[in-house]
């Protein structure tokens, strides 16, 4: 990454991971000083792209107010922003407070509650919204409610702004200003869609130019297929003047998996293969207790389509027994470099470390945090432009 613009905003990420959401927050104009995560893999991969950032590799709950204050060096603090996990949301029937994976979620408060940024970005699983009929979301809006912000919340879908991936997750945005709140409007969309929409970026368009393996799956450099083809393919080796392919490494498949994804036509699944051409061990998966066919598994062994947006990308994409994560022409997984540029992560962007599956999966994509640290970015000029005060000056808790 080049350095900050000089009007850059000041941004803190918490639960960072190996910094897709500040590398899109970057792009927005805003200027990550501090990230914050346990994982020593993906904060090494933090440091190595935000190398003007005080990157702490620690556990949430010691880490303080003052420590991140300091890597202000004074300025005032436009943003926090992070994902913390809730998996403990998901615990039906047990109290909030007894659920030591809620934990992550209280220090992202208490952080906004001592920091007093401007703005909190906050990004979570899409089930968040429906867990105990939206118990939690409330209890998340409320605590920050009383900690003097504005909350808004909604179901955004990555590929709306560019992902080549249909990746939803709920966002909360919340503000100490009195600006109204809101979530940038959609970019893209699937054909046929409102007028003034880009089409969803495809599969084709955004890997087209990597090159096939052709059953080589450990070499470490490739050269490209071809100069970039498509605006997401320019965009994706824009800052790169090398020729050739970094992080371009697949899993091949055992014989069992072969026998089945050899039958699996593109866009489709194993629930697309006739019963009768599937090995015993996959008629058996495919039938539930009554004998009758299962229902599940759309996407098991998948192979994912050209004309498309991929499905989300998880940390499995390397596992094609896992989800939607066949190659479209060849019989194999996506590689690293494919599933980073699925998620918006420009060729450039320098992984570090193991757990390459991990930092890669769980990372917010960059495109989608640059179309919510613009619209943020908007808000924040609005603001200044009406002279508005903050909710602590106007009571408004």
């Amino acid at each position: 990454m080049g350095p900050p613009p000089t009007d850059s905003l000041t941004c803190i990420d918490l639960f960072c991971g190996a910094g897709g959401l500040s590398d899109g927050l970057a792009q927005a104009g805003f200027r990550s000083v501090a990230g914050v995560d346990l994982d020593p893999h993906a904060i090494s991969s933090y440091a190595a792209n935000h190398t003007d950032a005080l990157a702490l590799q620690r556990d949430i709950e010691t880490v303080t107010a003052d420590e991140l204050s300091d890597a202000l060096g004074g300025r005032d603090l436009d943003l926090i922003a992070g994902g913390p996990s809730c998996q403990g949301f998901s615990t039906i029937g047990k109290r909030i407070e007894d659920d030591p994976r809620n934990v992550l979620f209280r220090h992202f408060a208490r952080l906004v509650r001592e920091l007093r940024p401007k703005f909190f970005l906050m990004e979570n699983v899409k089930g968040l919204l429906t867990y105990r009929k939206g118990y939690f979301r409330q209890v998340i809006s409320e605590s920050f409610r009383e900690a003097g912000y504005e909350v808004v919340a909604r179901v955004v879908c990555a590929a709306d702004y560019g992902v080549p991936q249909l990746r939803n997750r709920i966002v909360f945005i919340g503000t100490r200003l009195d600006v109204p709140l809101s979530f940038p409007e959609p970019t893209h969309g699937p054909p046929g869609t409102l007028l003034g929409l880009k089409p969803y970026v495809t599969v084709g368009e955004a890997i087209g130019d990597l090159p096939l393996m052709n059953g080589v799956f450990n070499q470490s450099r490739w050269e490209y297929a071809s100069p970039p083809k498509s605006g997401f393919q320019r965009y994706a080796r824009a800052g790169s003047r090398s020729k050739y392919v970094t992080l371009h490494r697949a899993n091949g498949l055992s014989d069992a998996a072969r026998e089945v994804v050899k039958l699996v036509k593109e866009g489709q699944g194993l629930r697309s293969v006739p019963v009768d051409l599937l090995p015993a061990r996959f008629k058996r998966m495919r039938r539930i207790s009554t004998g009758e066919l299962r229902k599940d598994c759309t996407t098991l062994y998948h192979r994912i389509a050209r004309n498309a947006p991929a499905y989300t990308i998880t940390c499995y994409f390397r596992n094609v027994a896992s989800g939607p994560f066949v190659h479209p022409i060849e019989d194999r997984s996506l590689s690293y470099r494919e599933a980073a540029r699925l998620m918006s992560f420009r060729d450039s962007y320098d992984f570090h470390g193991s757990m390459l599956t991990r930092q890669i999966g769980n990372a917010v994509p960059p495109l989608l945090a640059k179309a919510l640290g613009t619209h943020i970015r908007q808000l924040l000029k609005h603001a200044s432009r009406t002279g508005v005060p903050d909710y602590e000056t106007v009571g408004a808790t």
